[in-house]
C-alpha cells in the first residue's frame, strides 16, 4: 500500500472541527475524532489494521492530535434546538387540528390548516437540525432550520402579544416567554453558522419568510377579531296579546300570549337564558290625576305615567316561564316562538292592567360557544329532595337578598378559536332566575313573588367578579327585553265581541 505513496490524507479541521478524509485522491467523508476517522476509513474499504501513525500509509495535513470538536457542547446545542422546534410544533399541531376541525368561523378553519403546515415545517426543521449539527450531508439543512426557527419566533411572539394584551398571565404565558427567548438564542445561533449563504436567492428567501409571517399574523387577526364582528345578528323579539275568551262562569279571561323569537339573520346564536311573565296591576280611578311632581318622577325613572290610574294595590303574578331551554342553539331560519294562554281573574281587578314582559339573552355562535353541559348545569338554592324544598344556599349579595331562592345555569365560554382559548383568561356565563321573598317595600303582595332573570359573564364560576359590558362585548352578549300591557276592560270587551 505504501509503495505508491500515501493513500489516506487527513486534512486540517474546518471551523467546526471536522477533518475531511481522502483515500486515493477521493474524498470519502469527514471525521470528528480518531474513532470517527476509523469508521470513515472502514466504510471506504481501508483495512481496519491500518497504522494511522505510519507516514507511508496516512498523511496528516495538520497535527494528528488536533481534534477541536466539542461533542457534548455540539450535541447539547442540537438537543436544545430540536426541543424548541418540537415543543412549538406540538403546540401548533394542537391548535391547528382543533381549529381545522372545530373553529367557529371559516377563517378560523383556514388558519387551522396554516398552523398544521407550520407544525410540519417545524418538524422537518427539527429533523434537519440533526444533519446541520452533524456532518451536513444535506445541502439545505441549515436553511430548513432557519425557516423553522423563524416560524417559532413569529408564532410564539404572536401568542405572547395576544395573551399580554388580554391581561392574562396564567396558562401558557410562561411557555410563550420561554419560546420567544429560545427563538432569540436560536436565531443568534443559526446566524453564527451563516446558513443563508447556501440559499440561491437569499433576498427572495428573506422576503418570502417576512411575507409569510405578515400573512399569518393578518390571518389570525382576521379570523379571530375582524370576521366575528362584521355581520350583526337579526333576532326579532316581541310579545303580543291574542283575542281573549271569557270562561263559562264569566269570572276569568283566557288571554293568548304570543312570544316571537326567531333568527332571521346569517349568524347562529346560543341562548343563555329566556324568561316571560304575565302580571296583573290592579288599579282604581284617580279623578284629579297625579301632580307634576309624580309625573316628573315617573318619567325620569323610565316608567310610563298614567295620571288617572292609581296602582296602589300589590302586583300579582299570573304566569311565568322560559321561552326556550337554556343553552339552545338558534341557527338562521330557526323559530323558537311560543304561544301561551294566561288566565286573568276578573274579581278585584278593578281598572287594572295585564302586563306581558319577556327577556332573552344570547351570545353569538361565531364568537364563542357554551359547553355542552350548560343545559344540565342547573343548580337550585333549595333542597330538591326535601318535602318542603328547604332553602340551603344564597345567591351573591349583589344579585339577591339572603333567603331569596334561585336556580342557575352556568358554563365556561369557549372562544371561536383554539388560539383565543389558549391566550385569553377563561370566562364563565351564568343565567340566574331569582325568586324573591316578600319583604316590606316589595311591589308584590305577601305570599306572592315576581321572578326576574339576570345574565352575565364572569371571571370565575361563582360569579364573584362580573365583567363589565365592554368586557362582555367580544362575546356578542345581548339581552333584549320587551313588554306590552292592556287594560282589563279592553281585554274583556274584546272577549265579549262576537
Amino acid at each position: 500500500m505504501a509503495s505508491s505513496g500515501p493513500q489516506v490524507i487527513v486534512h486540517a479541521p474546518d471551523s467546526r472541527g471536522l477533518r475531511e478524509v481522502s483515500v486515493a485522491g477521493r474524498s470519502v467523508g469527514r471525521a470528528w475524532s480518531p474513532r470517527d476517522l476509523r469508521r470513515v476509513l472502514r466504510r471506504a474499504g481501508v483495512p481496519a489494521d491500518t497504522d494511522l501513525g505510519h507516514r507511508g500509509q496516512v498523511r496528516w495535513r495538520a497535527d494528528p492530535d488536533l481534534w477541536p470538536d466539542r461533542p457534548w457542547r455540539r450535541r447539547a446545542q442540537a438537543c436544545l434546538m430540536v426541543l424548541g422546534l418540537l415543543v412549538s410544533a406540538a403546540v401548533l399541531f394542537r391548535v391547528g387540528l382543533t381549529d381545522t376541525l372545530g373553529a367557529l368561523t371559516f377563517g378560523g378553519r383556514v388558519m387551522g390548516v396554516v398552523f398544521l403546515l407550520a407544525a410540519l415545517v417545524e418538524a422537518v426543521a427539527a429533523a434537519a437540525v440533526l444533519d446541520h449539527w452533524g456532518k451536513r450531508a444535506t445541502r439545505y439543512a441549515g436553511q430548513c432550520v432557519l425557516l423553522g426557527v423563524v416560524v417559532v419566533a413569529v408564532t410564539s411572539l404572536m401568542f405572547l402579544i395576544l395573551q399580554w394584551e388580554g391581561g392574562y398571565r396564567a396558562g401558557l404565558f410562561g411557555l410563550w416567554v420561554a419560546l420567544v427567548a429560545w427563538s432569540g438564542w436560536a436565531l443568534w445561533e443559526v446566524s453564527r453558522h451563516k446558513v443563508w449563504q447556501g440559499v440561491p436567492h437569499p433576498k427572495s428567501f428573506a422576503t418570502g419568510v417576512a411575507l409569510s409571517a405578515l400573512i399569518g399574523s393578518a390571518s389570525v387577526a382576521y379570523s379571530a377579531m375582524y370576521t366575528p364582528y362584521v355581520a350583526p345578528p337579526k333576532v326579532p323579539f316581541m310579545v303580543a296579546f291574542g283575542k281573549p275568551t271569557l270562561n263559562a262562569a264569566r269570572t276569568s279571561l283566557y288571554v293568548p300570549a304570543h312570544l316571537t323569537f326567531r333568527n332571521e339573520g346569517s349568524i347562529s346564536i346560543f341562548v343563555v337564558g329566556t324568561q316571560w311573565s304575565a302580571t296583573i296591576w290592579p288599579s282604581t280611578f284617580r279623578e284629579k290625576g297625579t301632580g307634576l311632581t309624580r309625573l316628573r318622577d315617573e318619567l325620569g325613572d323610565g316608567w310610563d305615567t298614567y295620571r288617572h290610574e292609581d296602582f296602589n294595590a300589590p302586583v300579582r303574578l299570573l304566569a311565568a316561564g322560559q321561552i326556550t331551554s337554556a343553552g339552545s342553539r338558534l341557527d338562521p331560519g330557526d323559530d323558537f316562538s311560543k304561544q301561551a294562554v294566561i288566565e286573568v281573574p276578573l274579581k278585584d281587578a278593578g281598572q287594572g292592567r295585564v302586563a306581558l314582559e319577556a327577556a332573552v339573552s344570547f351570545i353569538r355562535a361565531d364568537r364563542c360557544k357554551l359547553a355542552n353541559s350548560y343545559p344540565r348545569s342547573i343548580e337550585y338554592s333549595w333542597d330538591v329532595d326535601s318535602a318542603d324544598r328547604k332553602h340551603v344556599r344564597d345567591a351573591p349579595p349583589w344579585l339577591a337578598e339572603p333567603g331569596d331562592d334561585y336556580f342557575r345555569y352556568r358554563s365556561r365560554i369557549y372562544r371561536s378559536s383554539a388560539i383565543m382559548n389558549m391566550t385569553q383568561a377563561p370566562d364563565w356565563a351564568a343565567m340566574w332566575w331569582v325568586i324573591p321573598q316578600w319583604r316590606a317595600g316589595r311591589r308584590f303582595a305577601p305570599g306572592e313573588t315576581i321572578p326576574s332573570m339576570q345574565v352575565h359573564i364572569a371571571r370565575d364560576p361563582d360569579s364573584r367578579e362580573v365583567l363589565s359590558e365592554d368586557e362582555q362585548e367580544p362575546y356578542g352578549m345581548k339581552t333584549r327585553t320587551t313588554w306590552v300591557d292592556q287594560p282589563v276592560a279592553l281585554l274583556r270587551r274584546a272577549a265579549e265581541k262576537p
